[in-house]
């Protein structure tokens, strides 16, 4: 009787285990579906919280804060739009969902919507080779037969070399039709199509040029009747002088541009020549609806009469060499944060700005800064909101080396820049890049989201290297031979030594005050280079100076042989002369190896 009761006892134990475990699985199952049901960032912020979380992370960077503006869409619509910080710090002017912002690159994706509208409707074709739709000779600097289709422009694959003159005006009555620039600045063709990915803001215009010439309208025209004008964007203006909307124009003089630590920039505006590359402007609330109408949801056809023609604009275009990782959609570049995204980015000489959406969750976000090279939103804000991107590539041991980047001037004189370009990765850094290219073991090309990185030969090292070490020995040879003179017409005029600059000595004494020059001569056209109003007429005359420079040294070179096998010098005196033939001779070298007379 006892057993029987101690086995009650436990079958009562049991099930009143069993019923609460029950009780606990009824109540969490509906509990888990509420979790699964709540809508949340890519990288799992709930957008219940999500104005808490941007209030809270703006807040923790208010300090080197300008302005910024930030809008999020879910599902081609606006859930979150606010304005932060200062349009202008010293007038104490604060920015609002009016504060007019320029796009800088962002602008691109204009371009190529525009290109797949009419892709769409059969006036172009992303494999045509891109000749067939421009004016018969209209590019003269193509070094390779291949062709340059539409998609390679899309891709930053058509080779073009970066330019780094005549990017921007002071004045708008500066801006020259697009066509004319183009054919103006074409840029010499430094790869062979469809060999590396060199981001080119020419390739972009070209495009938008093959749009006008397609479609009978400037490219300012077309991108306003059938992009802005279906997204009423009425905040917005592509005009290369933005005089079709003088009202914008009065809203962008209210703002200024700031470095990333928020220190004024004077002087950011300015007017792009080849603008459908970089030149639009407007509000942030704005470029939203643009973004909105590119989700790939039912929108009523704002942009494309087929979804497919979206779709197509969406799908990867190049991925990067050698695997299955997405590089490029059709111009947006393709980001694996926590989920694959796509996005583009914009800088100007005082605005950063990003625009990016996951194709899958429809949930978009638009920064707008008017601080040049900002970070802080456009890319910690982001990966906030999307989750971190970090991603890793295998190695192998010794390659360390030096990498120039494909995105470079590769002719004349602004080539010289490129040794400032140059970057010394070790194995490891090289390991952090999104894809490695390796061949028989070495390195031959690395990348990441917006470029590539291709390897510097032994060979082009050693001539790097070897025109560095030349022109210091030239500049000291120069100096020694200049101040000598200095020094021998002082004991001159001490009556002590005999007067310097006679005979062959004043040519002596002339090609080294020339190389004196030439160095002053070189160092202002750097700088004047780097300003913003250098255009190549304005620097030409630095050009000819070399140019006749090099003329005077071959002329010295062949007077300092016929003397010497004429005249019999003291050991000294040869030696100083042959001094100033090598000075000469290594300054000409120079001059035409690095192409500093055109």
């Amino acid at each position: 009787m006892q057993i029987v009761r101690r086995h009650g006892y436990a079958n009562k134990v049991v099930a009143c285990v069993l019923l609460f475990v029950f009780l606990i699985m009824a109540c969490g199952l509906p509990a888990h579906a509420e979790i699964e049901n709540v809508e949340t960032t890519p990288s799992r912020i709930p957008l219940s919280s999500l104005e808490e979380t941007i209030d809270s992370y703006v807040a923790t960077h208010e300090k080197n804060t300008a302005a910024v503006s930030i809008v999020t869409i879910k599902n081609g619509e606006t859930i979150y739009s606010k304005a932060y910080g200062y349009a202008d710090i010293e007038q104490q002017r604060k920015a609002d969902s009016s504060t007019v912002f320029e796009w800088g690159s962002v602008t691109k994706l204009l371009v190529w919507t525009s290109v797949m509208q009419l892709v769409e409707q059969g006036k172009l074709d992303l494999h045509t080779n891109i000749q067939e739709y421009l004016p018969k000779g209209f590019l003269k600097k193509l070094e390779y037969d291949a062709p340059i289709t539409l998609l390679d422009l899309m891709n930053h694959q058509a080779g073009w070399e970066d330019r780094m003159l005549e990017l921007w005006y002071l004045s708008e009555n500066q801006v020259m039709d697009l066509g004319e620039t183009l054919q103006k600045f074409e840029p010499r063709q430094i790869y062979e199509p469809r060999s590396v990915f060199a981001y080119s803001n020419y390739g972009v215009a070209m495009a938008a040029y093959i749009v006008e010439v397609q479609s009978g309208q400037p490219f300012y025209e077309y991108v306003n009747e059938h992009i802005f004008k279906p997204l009423d964007m009425k905040e917005t203006t592509i005009h290369p002088s933005h005089q079709d909307r003088p009202d914008l124009v009065l809203r962008r003089d209210q703002i200024q541009g700031y470095t990333a630590n928020a220190e004024l920039i004077p002087k950011t505006k300015v007017y792009m020549n080849i603008y459908p590359a970089g030149g639009a402007m407007g509000t942030a609330e704005d470029a939203a609806k643009f973004l909105a109408a590119l989700m790939p949801i039912n929108r009523g056809n704002l942009l494309f009469k087929n979804k497919e023609t979206l779709n197509e604009m969406l799908s990867t275009s190049l991925y990067y060499d050698g695997t299955s990782i997405p590089r490029i959609a059709h111009g947006f570049i393709e980001v694996e944060y926590w989920t694959p995204a796509l996005e583009h980015g914009g800088n100007t000489l005082g605005f950063s700005n990003k625009l990016i959406f996951d194709p899958k969750s429809n949930f978009g976000l638009v920064v707008m800064t008017n601080q040049f090279e900002e970070e802080v939103y456009c890319f910690g804000l982001v990966q906030k909101l999307f989750g971190d991107n970090y991603s890793t590539s295998s190695v192998t041991s010794g390659n360390d080396g030096y990498y120039l980047t494909t995105r470079r001037s590769g002719s004349g004189f602004t080539k010289l820049y490129s040794i400032l370009l140059l970057k010394k990765y070790s194995t490891f850094d090289l390991s952090n890049f999104t894809n490695v290219v390796e061949k028989d073991g070495v390195v031959e090309k690395v990348s990441f989201t917006y470029n590539d990185y291709v390897r510097v030969s032994s060979s082009t090292m050693i001539w790097i290297i070897a025109s560095l070490i030349a022109l210091a020995i030239a500049i000291v040879f120069n100096l020694r031979a200049v101040i000598g003179y200095f020094i021998r017409l002082c004991f001159y005029r001490l009556k002590k030594w005999e007067r310097p600059g006679t005979g062959f000595d004043k040519y002596h004494v002339a090609i080294n005050i020339a190389g004196l020059a030439f160095l002053l001569n070189t160092t202002v056209l750097a700088m004047r280079a780097l300003s913003l109003n250098a255009s190549y007429s304005s620097l030409r005359i630095h050009l000819i100076f070399n140019l006749i420079y090099v003329i005077l040294a071959l002329a010295y070179l062949v007077l300092l042989i016929y003397k010497l096998w004429k005249i019999s010098y003291s050991k000294k005196r040869k030696v100083v002369y042959i001094m100033t033939g090598v000075s000469a001779f290594l300054f000409a070298t120079f001059i035409v190896g690095w192409d500093l007379y055109f």
